[in-house]
């Protein structure tokens, strides 16, 4: 079926009638005398599902029979009618023997199940529904362009983008043949009946995963309705649709599901088309210049206008009527800006602080838009995020309209411990509570604080914890984007703990957060159970030092090696631990590096990041001919210059360089005065030759947050020789920065420019600058939490004639004995 349409309870209870009999017995001994599923390793049942099964049952079957055979042994056959020959009967899914046993789904909202019993049979039963995708709709990224887009332009009839048929493949797995929206009660019950036999699924992939072993399995006394605190259940990672099935069956596992809808910034698909941009620029926010915001890919709509208005009621009814989705959102596109037309900018109300300066403003469209959908759709929900200038509720209206659903981002805490932090988010629910009469949404966006010091242990079950069971009473659903880049699924054995938390709370909001996280210690870690549960819950009280208090960094490495000496290396819990060290890699360079005192007084440079879109025009001028005469560096032209490097004087010949920041890449733009009538004298006319350090020469001295550290000379000729001096004497010349470069000679000076491209993996030391990105933040965001100061440190050298030559720099010495390889004069760099 293609219309999913949602069904929401305002409080989701989950129903338990005992608790499961001990379900997994001795052969030898029996705790209880009850029929075997499985006898000593033989199976006494069969498994039976429907002639034609729902995708969830199918698969919900083939996981029953894999697990049991790894508890016992023993692999039970999957049919559609009871076996003669053996005498207990599996129900998996709804099917005609089910129903004849009088178990049905009849009853169930959506991934809700039973799990019920009687004297020769057990059924794990529950609501299922296969999602029907509706034409057009593309099956993989080239698609749409190539064939379906020119259908939905003549079904649209305006310049819009397609929020579902465009993306749509994106959320179905072909290895598994199912969609994200399909309904998995089956499914779902199946994963529970496994969890009272003592299966655990902590991570993706088999060492995630605990399974005990018995010969044999009896038969339960059990009568048992589950439905999830939360209807939806979101997560940004696992997917389903991830290339890697662990994850896909990951995401399974832990039961999270999607809403089939348009959420999220859905203005923008009226918005970013171009079309739209050039043929109606009055639907557009007016600038403080009184021109309209038609450029930024991110530009927001002018709410006073009535053509933009009339578009978005005619796109919402057309998702509504051909998609059949339940929800369209209205939400304004990020980067909110308020429109400063004489209509709009009077609704502004800056005096509510820049949480609320477009309440009143945003939420008045909202409601204009939910009023217009009430007449043709009354049944079906607008959507709209409180964030940005509009996260506070609006003062002019009194209560939302029914048809409008409210999305609270970051609803809960999502890393703080302290007691006023959560209670300032329950008061804003309970101020949005007081506006509607529906449930809230929230959206949990831990990506962006942990992106910048990413390097850092993530671990936060108990703020998790504490944070559904504060909200869940109110919310019906929850979207969790986790942490990204490398604190991502990519080191699972960091990053699974807070997705897996959190899913276990969506399923049951009251049960004990530290007796679920003893028995996940236990059995993840066995011997290392007390010194993991030490390291990972001093990890979550001081998150926010753990990147820029030396004393506290080395505090949570010395709590994790005392783990790590616990467990053979060979064993599951041991290979468990060295995942964990490997994550820990960037996070002891760090420690390392903050523990260092580096010398007071020292320069710091900041890098210009040319993707602002500050920038736009200047980043694309760049031609790499050792000029330094384009937009591209001079659009900012404030060069920094070098000083003798012992004197710290303004030298005879001075050298000022620039540098930029874009996709990736690190640019240095340097140039050097030469005296009337002096050619620079070359060294070598050989890349990779120590002759270039005979010449003139430049040398740039580079420590990242990953390494430290790298040599790369320069000579006027454009000859450059890498090294890495992190590496012992006779290997440093193996690495290569991969550096593009150019450089020219002109009358009275030489100039240089250089692309350094740089990579957060670390796979191959060999090549390239090996960094994160280096941030500087304030120190009251490393306070909070919310930054991370993850600076490089640098120094750019010139030598004139060879060693013996005049030599200045950016990071002066002084007139001490250090000398230009010592990483703790370098100065710093950052990207702000």
């Amino acid at each position: 079926m293609a219309n999913l349409r949602l069904t929401f309870k305002m409080k989701l209870v989950p129903l338990a009638i005992g608790l499961l009999a001990l379900l997994i017995a001795s052969a030898a001994a029996p705790a209880i005398a009850a029929p075997f599923l499985i006898e000593n390793g033989q199976p006494q049942a069969v498994i039976i599902t429907a002639e034609e099964p729902t995708r969830s049952a199918r698969l919900a079957a083939t996981e029953l029979q894999t697990y049991l055979e790894k508890i016992s042994g023993a692999r039970l056959e999957i049919v559609t009618t009871p076996s003669a020959e053996l005498p207990l009967r599996i129900f998996v899914g709804e099917s005609d023997p089910a129903r004849e046993a009088g178990v049905t789904s009849d009853g169930l909202t959506r991934d809700a199940f039973r799990v019920q019993s009687g004297p020769d049979w057990l059924a794990l039963v529950g609501n299922d529904l296969d999602f029907e995708p509706i034409e057009p709709w593309a099956r993989h990224h080239s698609q749409w362009a190539s064939e379906k887009q020119a259908e939905w332009e003549k079904l649209a009839g305006h310049p819009w983008m397609n929020p579902i048929g465009a993306s749509l493949y994106r959320s179905h797995s072909r290895e598994l043949g199912m969609w994200t929206f399909d309904h998995r009660g089956s499914l779902n019950a199946v994963y529970a009946f496994l969890r009272d036999l003592g299966v655990r699924w902590y991570m993706p992939g088999e060492l995630g995963e605990i399974v005990p072993t018995s010969k044999s399995v009896v038969l339960p006394e059990v009568d048992r309705t589950v439905i999830p605190e939360f209807e939806i259940r979101s997560i940004g990672r696992p997917l389903l649709s991830s290339q890697e099935i662990d994850d896909a069956m990951w995401y399974l596992r832990i039961g999270a599901n999607h809403l089939y809808s348009v959420l999220h910034h859905g203005q923008r698909y009226l918005t970013e088309h171009p079309e739209q941009r050039a043929k109606n620029p009055e639907y557009y926010g007016m600038l403080a210049d009184g021109t309209r915001d038609t450029q930024r890919k991110t530009a927001t709509a002018c709410l006073s206008s009535e053509g933009f208005f009339e578009e978005m009621v005619a796109f919402a009814r057309l998702m509504f009527d051909h998609y059949e989705v339940p929800v369209v959102s209205v939400m304004p596109h990020d980067g909110f800006r308020h429109c400063q037309c004489e209509v709009c900018l009077p609704q502004m109300t800056p005096e509510r602080g820049p949480s609320g300066s477009s309440s009143d403003y945003v939420w008045d469209f909202v409601v204009r838009v939910a009023d217009e959908l009430a007449e043709t759709h009354p049944d079906l929900k607008v959507f709209c995020g409180a964030y940005s200038t509009y996260r506070l509720p609006p003062l002019t209206i009194n209560k939302l309209p029914d048809n409008v659903w409210t999305q609270i981002t970051n609803g809960r805490p999502i890393r703080e411990m302290d007691d006023a932090v959560h209670e300032e988010a329950a008061r804003l629910r309970a101020e949005w509570a007081e506006k509607t009469n529906n449930p809230l949404s929230v959206t949990l966006n831990y990506s962006p604080f942990t992106n910048r010091g990413a390097f850092r242990p993530q671990y936060w079950p108990h703020v998790a914890a504490r944070g559904i069971q504060d909200s869940h009473d109110e919310v019906w659903r929850e979207d969790v984007w986790p942490s990204t880049g490398k604190g991502g699924l990519h080191h699972p054995a960091m990053a699974h703990l807070n997705p897996w938390v959190i899913s276990r709370f969506w399923w049951n909001a009251d049960q004990d957060i530290d007796v679920l996280l003893d028995e996940y210690y236990e059995l993840f870690y066995g011997p290392a159970a007390a010194e993991m549960k030490t390291f990972i819950e001093y990890c979550e009280v001081e998150f926010a030092r753990l990147a820029s208090d030396a004393e506290v960094s080395r505090t949570a490495l010395e709590l994790f090696d005392a783990s790590l000496a616990k467990a053979p290396a060979d064993s599951p819990f041991g290979q468990r631990l060295a995942l964990v060290d490997e994550f820990l890699t960037t996070f002891r360079a760090r420690a390392a590096q903050i523990g260092i005192e580096r010398p007071e007084g020292l320069p710091h440079h900041r890098i210009i990041d040319m993707s602002s879109d500050k920038w736009r025009d200047a980043r694309d001028t760049l031609t790499m001919d050792g000029q330094l005469e384009e937009p591209f560096w001079t659009a900012y032209n404030y060069p920094r210059p070098l000083r003798d490097a012992r004197t710290g004087r303004s030298p005879a010949a001075q050298t000022r360089f620039h540098v930029r920041w874009l996709n990736d890449s690190l640019y240095f733009g340097i140039h050097c005065e030469l005296p009337d009538g002096e050619t620079p004298a070359v060294g070598s006319t050989e890349s990779g030759a120590p002759a270039i350090f005979e010449g003139e020469h430049l040398e740039l001295l580079i420590e990242t947050d990953k390494h430290s550290y790298y040599q790369i000379a320069l000579n006027p000729a454009g000859e450059i020789l890498d090294l890495d001096r992190g590496a012992d004497e006779k290997n440093r010349d193996d690495w290569s920065s991969e550096a593009e470069i150019a450089t020219y000679v002109g009358e009275g000076f030489w100039s240089a420019e250089l692309r350094f491209p740089v990579t957060a993996s670390q796979e191959d030391p060999l090549h390239q600058i090996v960094g994160s990105r280096p941030f500087q933040s304030r120190q009251r965001d490393l306070d909070s939490g919310k930054g991370t100061s993850l600076p490089w440190h640098f120094n750019l050298v010139r030598k004139r004639g060879g060693s013996e030559g005049e030599m200045t720099a950016f990071a002066p010495l002084g007139e001490g004995e250090e000398t230009f390889y010592t990483p703790l004069w370098f100065a710093k760099i950052y990207v702000q």
